[in-house]
C-alpha cells in the first residue's frame, strides 16, 4: 500500500513524466481561454479585491494586478502576483484521455492545474506600520467551463493544423503554430460554446492571511495584526451573457472575533467588457453592503477594473465609500 501511495503522488508532482507513455499528449496551457479572470487571492485577504461577491472561474495560470484603491483621506496604491504552481514548474504536458478522466487522480489533477498562489503588497495608509502583505492560495473544484474538458477544441485544433500540413508542436510548447493556420474562429466558438452551458455552476475556494510588517518588508521585523480569511463561492451561468454569483467569506477566522461575510451578485457579460453588481451582509458591522464593477476588455491579454463599493468603517459605525481601480494583466489565448 505504501509503494502504490508513493507511486500516485510521484505521479501527481511528475504529470510530465507520467504521461511521456500515452499517444495523445497535449500542452494545458495552449487552451486557456479570455473568460472570467477571479480575483487575485492575496488581495481577497487584504480586502482589497474590486468586489467582495467573488468570481467562481477558473484561475489564469498567471496573473499581474496594480490597483489604486481610495477611501476618504486616503489614497492607497498596490500591487499583487499570482501564479499556478504547476505552471511554475512546467506541468502542462498531459494525456488529453487522463486529464479527462473521472477517476480519483483525474480530478486531483484537474484541480491541482486550477490552483494558485498568490502575494500582494500594499502601503499601510492607517499608520499601523509601513506595509500591509497579503499571502493567498485558490483553488477551483468544480469546473464544467473547461475546454479541455468538455469541449472538442484540441481535436479541431489538432484537425485544422494537419489539413495545412503543419507539424503538431512539440509537447513542451506552450503556444501553437501560427504559419497560415488562423485557429481565430476555433477558439472563438469555444469561448461561446463554454459561455453557454447554463446551469453549469464553477465552485472555487480559498484562503488568504493578511498582516502589517513592524519594519521595512523585506527587513524580518516581524509582523502583528494577522488575519486568515477563507472563502467559498459559486459562479452560475443563467445564459450565455448572464451569470449569477454567491460567495461566503469567514473573516478573521482564528481569533475569538471572528465574523461572517456573505454576499449575492450578478454579472452581465458583453464583448468588451463586464459588468457586476453585488449586495453583501457584513457581519462586523451588521450591515448590507451594495457595490458595483466595470471589467473592460484591453489589448494583449489586459484589463481594466472600476469599481465602487461601501465598507466597514475603521473608527465609525458608519459605512465608507471605496473606489478602486485595476489593471491586470493574465496568461491566456486572447484574441
Amino acid at each position: 500500500m505504501r509503494i502504490a501511495g508513493w507511486a500516485v503522488v510521484g505521479a501527481l508532482l511528475a504529470p510530465g513524466a507520467a504521461s511521456a507513455r500515452d499517444d495523445d499528449n497535449i500542452n494545458l496551457y495552449r487552451y486557456v481561454l479570455d473568460l472570467d479572470v477571479p480575483e487575485s487571492p492575496a488581495l481577497v485577504a487584504l480586502e482589497e479585491a474590486p468586489l467582495r461577491v467573488l468570481l467562481g472561474a477558473a484561475p489564469k495560470p498567471v496573473m499581474a494586478t496594480v490597483l489604486a484603491s481610495t477611501t476618504p483621506g486616503a489614497l492607497s496604491p498596490g500591487l499583487s502576483l499570482d501564479v499556478a504552481p504547476y505552471f511554475l514548474f512546467g506541468g502542462g504536458i498531459r494525456s488529453l484521455s487522463g486529464y479527462r478522466a473521472n477517476s480519483v487522480a483525474g480530478r486531483l489533477m484537474r484541480v491541482l492545474t486550477k490552483t494558485t498562489v498568490s502575494a500582494a503588497l500594499i502601503p499601510d495608509t492607517t499608520g499601523g506600520g509601513p506595509w500591509r502583505v497579503g499571502f493567498g492560495l485558490r483553488t477551483t473544484f468544480h469546473d464544467p467551463h473547461d475546454p479541455v474538458l468538455n469541449s472538442t477544441l484540441p481535436e479541431q485544433v489538432a484537425e485544422a493544423l494537419e489539413r495545412q500540413g503543419v507539424p503538431p508542436p512539440a509537447d513542451s510548447d506552450e503556444d501553437l503554430p501560427t504559419q497560415g493556420v488562423d485557429l481565430s474562429a476555433l477558439f472563438e466558438e469555444a469561448e461561446e460554446q463554454m459561455r453557454a452551458r447554463s446551469g453549469d455552476i464553477q465552485i472555487s475556494g480559498g484562503w488568504g492571511v493578511s498582516a502589517r510588517t513592524e519594519g521595512g518588508v523585506f527587513t524580518g521585523e516581524g509582523l502583528r495584526d494577522t488575519r486568515h480569511t477563507f472563502w467559498l463561492t459559486g459562479q452560475a451561468a443563467l445564459g450565455r451573457r448572464f451569470d449569477a454569483l454567491a460567495t461566503m467569506q469567514v473573516l478573521d477566522a482564528f481569533r475569538s472575533g471572528r465574523e461572517l461575510l456573505t454576499g449575492l451578485g450578478v454579472q452581465r457579460k458583453t464583448s468588451v467588457a463586464d459588468f457586476r453588481a453585488e449586495l453583501t451582509y457584513d457581519g462586523i458591522d451588521d450591515r448590507l453592503h451594495p457595490g458595483a464593477a466595470i471589467d473592460v476588455k484591453l489589448p494583449g491579454c489586459t484589463s481594466a477594473i472600476a469599481s465602487l463599493t461601501t465598507a466597514h468603517g475603521a473608527d465609525t459605525d458608519d459605512p465608507v465609500l471605496r473606489g478602486q481601480l485595476q489593471l491586470r494583466w493574465y496568461f491566456a489565448r486572447c484574441q
